[in-house]
């Protein structure tokens, strides 16, 4: 799973058209046919991912994206949701896209990858005892009490660090749905 795709974001803020070609060429077939499943009118496909592009491309400078997949198909999505307001067919398309999102399921288990990841990454940086209570807690399954014994340390230690592990998960959940959402 590749999270970060600098290679092919950063040269796009420094004005780097080639790079913008190559995220074109590498995603524009598979968003043309995400939003066609749903449409079913070339024109107005093609119009949506152009479009997708053009606005990459106008924002680079301001754009802050985490995941370039999940930040293309999220476009495209958008799109198509505006495009069915547009619609006088409206419930229908919210029904096929319903369907088809079903079938994909591209956004949502993508982001569980990615939320999943991120929450190993960050028990991954606590302190080393911290990380070993917090493990046995949420993992194993034992008590404070049990992890107490264990390890020879006080019950209220092993609750301040379960506390601590927990403060240092939370505020770095915060900051990762800033950034991803």
């Amino acid at each position: 799973m590749d999270l970060f795709k600098d290679e092919l974001l950063h040269p796009i803020k420094l004005d780097n058209k080639a790079s913008l070609e190559r995220i074109y060429k590498q995603y524009w077939s598979k968003l043309y046919i995400y939003a066609f499943n749903v449409l079913h009118e070339r024109e107005i496909c093609e119009d949506i991912v152009q479009e997708i592009f053009i606005d990459l491309w106008t924002r680079r400078q301001d754009i802050q994206i985490v995941d370039l997949n999940s930040y293309l198909y999220r476009s495209v999505k958008f799109q198509i949701f505006n495009n069915f307001r547009k619609s006088k067919y409206k419930k229908q398309l919210l029904m096929k896209l319903d369907l088809i999102e079903e079938q994909y399921k591209i956004d949502e288990l993508y982001e569980k990858e990615v939320l999943k990841t991120h929450i190993i990454e960050v028990i991954s940086k606590l302190p080393e005892q911290r990380k070993i209570i917090f493990q046995m807690s949420r993992h194993e399954g034992l008590s404070n009490k049990e992890i107490s014994e264990k390890l020879s340390i006080s019950l209220q230690t092993v609750k301040n660090q379960i506390s601590e592990s927990l403060k240092y998960i939370r505020k770095s959940m915060k900051n990762f749905y800033l950034l991803f959402f």
